[in-house]
């Protein structure tokens, strides 16, 4: 009795330790094994949400870069049927090999396929010799036939082809801007899905492409038939699409599978791209590790004296996830450089707040440099960028940083390693912190220095046709002799001159020039010298004449002279007619000796607007031949009207 009475306090304190113990290990092993899950969730979270945001910016920026590649295609095709009718149905075999040379340069692409404006197929690049059909129902056509230029489809099925594909289309235009066609390229519908999945490297991904109003371009798995126009009623996304981008969580209508969803917004393509991992593939070594917490932590609670043993282990155990999440990001890092030297453009990543950027080594090559010739620094770029490129570019980013555009997009010149200027287009998009300060850009650069050589060229093209064309008007109006118009421009002066408005009484008259005695110096010099002295007289008679008056040669030695003005205060029609025969007839040295011609006028006035031309040199023909008969060397003036006006009369010089 007394031993047993003395044993018990023992016995209570030693259960009292032994349970104080036990809460205390239960209560720090539930609070350490529910921290390290939380954090551990938290953490896995955070690194699958970057991993994805990572692979959706790589498949948004591959999407642009299809599409973009595509567009320059269509640019292609419609460059080449520029300026000449579309083919007959099946008699373009030379540009049906055009056609698929260009196939060949750009990759990706099924076939390219040419409609004419009522939607009946006139070419293909595919190897069937298909019938006949016609795609005037299909949206892209009637869209483009609308007055869009450039349009996405979304998925449909192929009447020819038997299979899902996206259809990317250019609108074909006269050079008057009228609706002549349309040229289409395909994408195969698993394009995207396939690339997604390499770097993803998982089966269960999933992937879907949708216009802005929710129309499927691409998803998967594909659907049996077309799927249904517009967003899905409980559509995530549908209610963000005012946002860059954004991650949710959702359980697919499809396949029944829960996963972690990234979508990302493209401008101008105007469309949205998500991108999703089952949860299941992204938490399983979560919960493997929340198992192993849980089940040391329920040892634990036997072993409370191996506190500091699970400790450790628990120490461990966050390395060890570390590590593989450090390993994982890796591996993501190097599909990600792997999918990167698979595209023809350079990418590059801007740390704002380092102001250290990394370049792809595609990029180094766009400027014709190995991966070590380069470094981080951004001013590299900047030092090799042309001097009137720098001020332009320069704005435009940082126009963007302060949120004034979309995204940077510009056209500028790079010095290449061989010295000379290559064109490239860069685009680029900022990323925001949470408080509006911009983190890092990141983008793409694409060598287009042969289309705009090639757009140089289109140009000297045009400017040379374009004075070609003024050589030949100026030809066509212009007698090559004296370089004075000839008789089709002087038809012309005057019907302009018929047709003009002119004051109440005012006069018009035309002159007939005729050299005297002319034939003489072609007999008895020769020809060459009668060309001098045509040459001599056409300038002579430019030095008579008044502002407004015009001068032409009808042909042999006869000359016209217009005059818009013959009365009012400006009379001097026959003074000028007497003038320029007393200048045409002084001497001239041609060949060494001394030729004097004289020349008779005949002169045509009348009242504006009352003559037809014809009619008007008519009448100063007979007033020429008037001259001739009466001596020559004359000025005779016919049709005035008017015997009180000074102008009517007769003299010789």
């Amino acid at each position: 009795m007394f031993g047993r009475e003395s044993q018990d306090p023992l016995t209570a304190n030693i259960r009292s330790l032994v349970a104080a113990l036990v809460v205390s290990a239960v209560a720090v092993t539930i609070i350490a094994a529910s921290a390290t899950t939380i954090v551990d969730h938290r953490t896995t979270r955070v690194h699958a949400e970057r991993e994805l945001d990572q692979r959706i910016l790589l498949v948004a920026e591959h999407v642009r870069a299809v599409i973009q590649t595509d567009v320059m295609l269509l640019g292609r095709v419609a460059d080449h049927f520029a300026g000449r009718p579309l083919p007959a149905f099946l008699e373009a075999d030379a540009d049906r090999k055009a056609l698929r040379a260009m196939l060949k340069e750009a990759g990706g692409v099924d076939s390219i396929w040419v409609y004419d404006e009522y939607g009946d197929a006139v070419l293909s690049t595919t190897e069937e010799r298909h019938g006949r059909f016609n795609v005037a129902d299909r949206e892209y056509f009637q869209a483009t036939r609308a007055g869009e230029r450039l349009f996405v489809s979304p998925l449909i099925w192929g009447r020819v082809t038997g299979g899902f594909f996206i259809v990317v289309a250019r609108r074909l235009e006269d050079s008057s801007g009228a609706f002549r066609g349309v040229a289409m390229v395909g994408v195969p519908a698993d394009r995207f899905p396939d690339f997604y999945r390499r770097i993803a490297g998982d089966e269960k991904a999933s992937l879907a492409v949708r216009k802005l109003n929710g129309d499927v371009v691409v998803r998967t798995p594909l659907p049996i038939a077309e799927p249904p126009k517009g967003w899905p009623k409980d559509s995530y996304v549908r209610e963000r699409l005012t946002e860059e981008a954004g991650v949710y969580e959702r359980t697919s209508v499809i396949d029944g599978i829960g996963r972690l969803y990234a979508f990302r917004r493209l401008d101008p393509e105007g469309l949205v791209v998500i991108a999703g991992r089952p949860l299941d593939a992204l938490f399983a070594p979560w919960w493997s590790r929340t198992l192993l917490v849980w089940g040391l932590g329920g040892g634990g609670v036997a072993l409370s004296l191996a506190l500091s043993v699970l400790v450790l282990r628990a120490a461990r155990r966050e390395a060890d996830a570390l590590r593989d999440a450090l390993r994982a990001v890796r591996e993501s890092e190097e599909r990600f450089d792997m999918a990167v030297a698979a595209t023809a453009d350079g990418i590059w990543d801007w740390d704002l707040r380092t102001n250290r950027v990394r370049r792809t080594a595609r990029m180094k090559a766009l400027y014709g440099l190995a991966d070590h010739e380069m470094g981080d620094d951004s001013q590299e770029f900047w030092d090799l960028l042309h001097p009137d490129d720098g001020p332009v570019l320069r704005a435009a980013v940082q126009a963007h940083l302060e949120r004034r555009s979309e995204q940077v997009e510009a056209e500028c010149r790079v010095r290449h390693k061989d010295g000379s200027w290559r064109w490239l287009f860069v685009r680029g998009r900022a990323q925001f912190g949470a408080d509006g300060e911009p983190l890092r850009m990141v983008g793409m650069m694409t060598d287009v220095t042969e289309r705009r050589e090639r757009e140089l060229l289109v140009q000297a093209a045009h400017r040379a046709a374009e004075a070609e064309k003024e050589r030949a008007r100026h030809a066509a109006n212009h007698d090559p002799l004296t370089g004075l118009p000839n008789r089709a421009y002087l038809t012309e002066r005057l019907t302009a001159l018929t047709g003009a408005a002119v004051p109440d009484g005012a006069r018009q008259a035309v002159m007939l020039l005729d050299l005297d005695d002319f034939k003489a110096v072609n007999d008895t010099l020769g020809h060459p010298a009668g060309d001098e002295l045509l040459r001599i007289v056409a300038d002579r008679l430019r030095s008579c004449l008044r502002d407004g008056d015009f001068v032409a040669r009808l042909g042999g030695d006869e000359f016209a002279v217009v005059v818009p003005a013959a009365c009012g205060t400006a009379c001097g029609t026959l003074a000028l007619a007497e003038r320029i025969v007393a200048t045409v007839g002084q001497g001239a040295v041609i060949a060494g000796r001394p030729v004097r011609v004289g020349c008779s006028a005949g002169v045509s006035v009348w009242a504006a607007a009352a003559l037809e031309p014809e009619e008007a040199i008519r009448q100063a023909d007979v007033a020429l031949y008037e001259a001739k008969r009466t001596g020559k060397n004359r000025v005779v003036l016919q049709g005035c009207g008017d015997a009180s006006h000074p102008a009517c009369g007769s003299g010789a010089a």
